[in-house]
């Protein structure tokens, strides 16, 4: 197959950091530690980029790699029932229903070098090109570094497996002097506390599976003929769940011995990542393009979950990008970044076109000369080899498979199995449709949401989280009343909590009483006041009453915990231009759109506030991105009329 666009980069590496946040990076870098990444930083463009709901990392990188959202990709969740549903195992590449990155341009003669990517197991046979899957570095409980056997499946070629197996580090080879590098006060722990074995053994896991990731992907660049890299690593958001509560400042509930004893080791993983990097960026080459993502962040300051909690909790929506290479601005920065337009982007610096089917745009202002952009219906209606693998009706590597779910059980990513088998099929069902609601209703699609919501509220009655997201799918139908069942389930499942106040706030909201809808709000912000979202419901009211003081009051009130809340610097937006800080009310709105490009309301606020200092120029564009998003907004019309 050819293109006749002209590929903007011969050689391109991607390189996944699981939950990299530059709120970590940044001191970091100003603080001389992780020199890598500020030299492609100056010499190139950098952002933030949003991450999509739901925030789990075998879907969001499955978004990565095809440009799909959930409903479209088929990866929906963690683990996923057994053939013979005799129980479940982690998702893999066979869940996945379109092709990914490598897949495309393996088939568009491309050859691709693709380490460890999540959900990747078993590894597919790209034409031309190699791969290890996610199961690679993964050691089975009671294993030992010479009686470890590889995953069956984890290396295409089958020829390249033995030459990569040898390169693996098991973690019992994880030795003290190599851990004393993440714990400097390493030699005072007390070795015979099962907490600090456990901490210890974890962390010597993570490094393990990391440097042999790391270990196996160099040995690919540097021994094969490539022209697309992809290397995931995920001991950033692994470590982070285990080691961020010890993280600088030390937080409420947290020893003191055991914050100076561990309160190094977030830093030292960075910086060991950007050490990895380094060689990454030198087996590249100089020539080549180098792009850095994370699907999303990681808390690490006031807003750090406080005892245990889900996972995700830890997440923050704004991940990293970065893009260094020839054509590149140089010390630029990419707005209004998604985790949808990382495949567009790519496929346009290589010269391909881009699928129709994929939602997100190619981030042409990373550019100094935007590369040719072609478009084709649909990637999956190419025929060709692609090296994508056929439904297999039996399970590759039972022992893997348990190797890697009791990973996903020790993280708290989803729960341990239980002895009913049917039971636990049915809830990995049905987190899944959970899941894809709520991808769904992000994709604009509310009702086909609200639908898989009724049924799962209705086999499911006693699950919180199934009934918040069917009132939010209601609200997006704009059909407030079928809000209401989810409203009594909530004040009977959790009573008085602010995200069931919120919920009877905005019911009142819909009924007009906003009386009533203030009392509730309110009261949430008694029980909650440095909850973000309680203040932001606060503000709007605030704005819808007018009451532009109070607004901003709330809205900051946001901005104190949560700097990168896209309602609320929308919000700002809002409340002071009305105060005659028309200049502020811009700042707001181009750090709301950056934050959260698909957010008509605040490219409308932008486009309104521009208009009233007559820039009309470039008061048309967000007119114009808030009709590309909402056709029907007629007063964006009607200012786009005027202009």
């Amino acid at each position: 197959m050819s293109f006749s666009s002209a590929p903007l980069s011969r050689r391109l590496l991607l390189v996944g950091w699981d939950a990299a946040d530059w709120q970590m990076i940044h001191p970091l870098m100003d603080a001389g530690r992780m020199p890598t990444l500020r030299r492609l930083v100056e010499g190139g463009v950098m952002g933030s980029l949003a991450a999509l709901r739901p925030m789990l990392s075998p879907i969001l990188w499955t978004s990565i790699a095809t440009g799909r959202r959930a409903f479209a990709h088929g990866v929906s969740g963690f683990v996923e029932p057994r053939p013979d549903r005799a129980g479940v195992r982690p998702v893999g590449t066979r869940a996945r229903r379109v092709k990914a990155l490598w897949n495309i341009l393996a088939q568009a003669g491309r050859r691709c070098v693709v380490g460890g990517w999540l959900a990747s197991h078993p590894a597919e046979p790209l034409p031309g090109g190699a791969m290890f899957s996610d199961f690679f570095a993964r050691a089975p409980a009671g294993s030992k570094p010479l009686d470890w056997p590889p995953a069956e499946g984890s290396v295409q070629p089958p020829e390249r497996a033995a030459g990569l197996n040898e390169l693996r580090v098991h973690p019992r080879e994880i030795d003290g002097a190599f851990l004393q590098g993440f714990i400097p006060r390493g030699a005072e722990l007390d070795q015979s506390d099962p907490a600090v074995q456990r901490r210890l053994t974890f962390l010597a896991e993570r490094l393990a599976e990391v440097v042999s990731i790391h270990a196996a992907a160099t040995e690919l660049l540097e021994s094969s003929e490539w022209d697309f890299g992809a290397v995931y690593y995920e001991c950033i958001d692994q470590a982070g769940h285990e080691f961020m509560p010890f993280h600088p400042p030390r937080g409420e509930g947290i020893g003191a011995r055991d914050f100076e004893l561990y309160r190094e080791v977030m830093a030292g993983v960075y910086q060991f990542h950007d050490l990895m990097l380094a060689r990454l960026v030198e087996l590249a080459g100089p020539d080549a393009h180098v792009m850095l993502v994370s699907d999303h962040g990681f808390e690490s300051g006031a807003r750090r979950p406080r005892g245990a909690v889900e996972p995700a909790q830890w997440h923050r929506p704004h991940g990293i990008f970065a893009l260094h290479g020839p054509g590149v601005r140089a010390d630029a920065s990419a707005e209004g970044a998604t985790l949808l337009d990382i495949a567009p982007t790519i496929l346009a610096m290589l010269g391909l076109p881009v699928g129709g089917d994929m939602e997100g745009k190619v981030l042409v202002t990373a550019f100094e000369k935007p590369p040719d952009i072609a478009r084709i219906p649909s990637w999956e209606e190419v025929p060709g080899t692609d090296g994508r693998l056929p439904a297999a009706a039996d399970e590759e590597d039972p022992a893997a498979a348990q190797a890697a779910l009791r990973q996903l059980v020790e993280l708290g990513y989803v729960a341990a199995p239980g002895a009913d088998v049917e039971a636990t099929v049915a809830r990995a069902e049905a987190e899944a449709a959970f899941n894809l609601a709520v991808s769904l209703l992000e994709g604009s699609r509310a009702g086909e949401a609200k639908a898989v919501l009724a049924d799962l509220t209705a086999h499911r009655p006693d699950e919180p989280r199934y009934w918040r997201a069917l009132a939010q799918a209601a609200f997006s139908a704009r059909a407030p009343e079928d809000a209401a069942p989810a409203a009594a389930a909530l004040e009977r499942l959790e009573p008085g909590q602010p995200p069931t106040l919120l919920l009877r706030g905005l019911l009142a909201w819909a009924r007009d009483d906003l009386a009533a809808c203030g009392a509730a709000f309110e009261e949430a912000a008694r029980i909650a006041p440095s909850d973000p979202a309680v203040q932001t419901a606060l503000g709007r009211l605030w704005l819808r009453r007018r009451e532009w003081a109070r607004a901003e009051q709330a809205f900051r009130a946001a901005l104190a915990v949560e700097p990168d809340a896209a309602e609320a610097h929308y919000g700002m937006s809002v409340a002071r231009p009305r105060q005659n800080f028309v200049e502020e009310g811009v700042q707001h709105g181009l750090r709301a759109v950056e934050l959260r490009h698909h957010f008509p309301e605040a490219h409308f606020q932008l486009g309104a506030v521009l208009s009233r200092m007559s820039w009309f120029d470039r008061a048309a564009v967000p007119f114009e991105v808030t009709l590309r998003h909402r056709p029907g907004f007629v007063l964006a019309h009607r200012y786009l009329a005027r202009i």
